[in-house]
């Protein structure tokens, strides 16, 4: 039975270990787990997503499942729930960086935006300062 639940320090190791594999930046992850979002099989992570709030802005990260669990709904949960903590929190934009699911996150309500574009706060991101390439397409959606 799969459940979610929010990351702990303890789970920094399997966390970063999947992130790896899903060959996403680790800069950032150890500061921003308490806004981790996580996908449980047992007591085996396979999947999360995380939340950096940086004033009134947030950026999605680090959206993984592991390839044995995909197709099964869990990454559009992950993201819903990281949707939810940002609303939650009072955020007026959530946004992200990526290279490969340009074509995964507008379902969301994510468009496209020149990483330029994106709000300012969100430069004290490692993501932003070079933790992702510069080939990554910029989403953003108003909250």
């Amino acid at each position: 039975m799969i459940s979610f639940c929010t990351a702990t320090s303890d789970d920094l190791p399997e966390v970063l270990a999947l992130l790896e594999v899903a060959q996403l930046p680790l800069a950032g992850v150890k500061e921003h787990l308490q806004n981790f979002i996580l996908a449980l099989d047992s007591d085996r992570i396979i999947g999360c997503a995380g939340l950096e709030i940086h004033e009134d802005a947030g950026l999605l990260r680090s959206v993984a499942v592991d390839e044995a669990y995909r197709l099964h709904g869990l990454g559009e949960k992950l993201t819903r729930g990281i949707l939810e903590l940002a609303q939650h929190q009072g955020l007026s934009s959530l946004s992200l960086l990526t290279t490969t699911a340009q074509n995964y996150f507008p379902r969301f309500g994510f468009v496209p935006i020149e990483p330029s574009q994106l709000p300012r706060s969100l430069n004290d991101s490692e993501e932003l300062s070079g933790a992702c390439p510069d080939t990554a397409v910029g989403m953003t959606l108003r909250l």
